[in-house]
């Protein structure tokens, strides 16, 4: 069993976001409302939301997301770990970005539990940083490096996002990056996104940005692209559409978990969602909605997916995402007949069917599309 707890509050909106977010600030008065004010008050609403759900089983694995989890004190983190129980070797996780902690925060983590760290690193470049809307520049992340080296000893137990495909960029300064910084520090886990235009975003909104139209590069560059970025990281598993390991035991075994798609999750805090025999569960998206859920119970997003469509549905849009596939049996016949129409992306045993990597990761969410409305 698996809880994620979502920390809404950042210091300001990156323009590719559509995350449940809030927006501190970074001046002296909104910090200091944030310290005194909001952090407690939606700490003590998520505690309530723990007490209210969590029946008490030892988790394997705890995360920490966001927003930037970071943010939140060492005395507020410490409130809401007292809340779980916890299997002897739980994976216990954190967004952290870099300038949100200085040495004696990280050693906090680490004296909490935290053992393993997601750092939003998305570039190393710092015009493209600011671009992004970003609140660290590069001498944050390298700082930041310096100080995980130094309190935890190594970065085999952390988790570095980059994005590439991004607007205006100057020739492959993305991808030089990454092979950059897996040669620099050999991380024992990426995460590497292509950089997709949601429709509640800045870039969506504001600029008008549309994936695939300058200033975003075209359908083929980004194609290359991803191919590319699997090519810089063939020493790593690339066990996920996005998502690069070291070796199995660097995987993320939270994320894991969801990509099983049918195993039971918790989901505290604004915006989680919550899995439970096949229920969903999504909490409101606002912090004034969440805490009326809270206090009330009214106000979340219900969706049963018990019925075995429902199921296979899901199944095939988490399962077929990573490299161990889907078995057989999970799936109806006519779905099986139907993947012969992608053979040539298709891996397909006797007992169990999964894409080739990576040029079916490439294609995944076509096949998916097709896929999940045929019974």
């Amino acid at each position: 069993m698996s809880a994620y707890i979502h920390i809404p509050f950042c210091l300001k909106r990156c323009f590719y976001c559509a995350f449940p977010v809030h927006v501190v600030g970074q001046t002296d008065v909104n910090q200091n409302y944030y310290k005194q004010c909001l952090e407690k008050q939606y700490v003590g609403y998520l505690i309530k939301d723990i007490q209210n759900h969590y029946k008490g089983e030892p988790l394997q694995t705890i995360y920490f997301g966001g927003g930037t989890p970071s943010l939140l004190s060492l005395e507020s983190l410490q409130l809401i770990l007292n809340c779980f129980k916890k299997q002897s070797n739980a994976e216990i996780t954190i967004e952290a970005d870099p300038k949100t902690f200085n040495e004696d925060k990280l050693q906090g983590f680490k004296t909490l539990g935290f053992n393993r760290l997601s750092v939003g690193v998305q570039s190393l470049q710092d015009e493209t940083l600011k671009r992004l809307n970003r609140s660290h520049l590069r001498k944050d992340i390298d700082d930041a490096l310096e100080l995980i080296q130094k309190v935890y000893g190594s970065y085999d137990n952390c988790s570095f996002d980059f994005l590439y495909n991004l607007p205006s960029e100057v020739g492959q300064s993305s991808l030089d990056d990454l092979k950059w910084f897996i040669e620099q520090y050999q991380p024992g886990h990426i995460s590497a996104y292509s950089l997709s235009i949601e429709e509640e975003s800045y870039f969506y909104k504001k600029l008008n940005y549309r994936e695939g139209i300058h200033p975003l590069p075209n359908n083929e560059i980004q194609t290359c692209n991803y191919t590319k970025v699997h090519q810089i990281l063939q020493q790593y598993d690339h066990y996920e559409i996005s998502n690069f390991a070291k070796s199995e035991q660097h995987i993320s075994q939270h994320n894991k978990n969801y990509w099983l798609g049918d195993s039971n999750f918790y989901g505290f805090g604004m915006g989680a969602t919550s899995l439970s025999n096949l229920i969903r569960v999504t909490r409101p998206h606002t912090l004034k909605q969440y805490y009326k859920f809270v206090d009330s119970g009214e106000g979340c997003l219900v969706e049963d997916e018990s019925s075995q469509f429902e199921k296979q549905r899901i199944l095939l849009m988490s399962r077929l995402r990573t490299k161990w596939g889907i078995e057989r049996a999970l799936l109806s016949e006519s779905v099986v007949e139907a993947m012969q129409k992608f053979e040539e992306y298709f891996i397909i045993g006797e007992d169990n069917i999964k894409l080739k990597i990576p040029e079916g990761y490439l294609v995944c969410d076509e096949i998916v599309g097709y896929l999940q409305n045929i019974k």
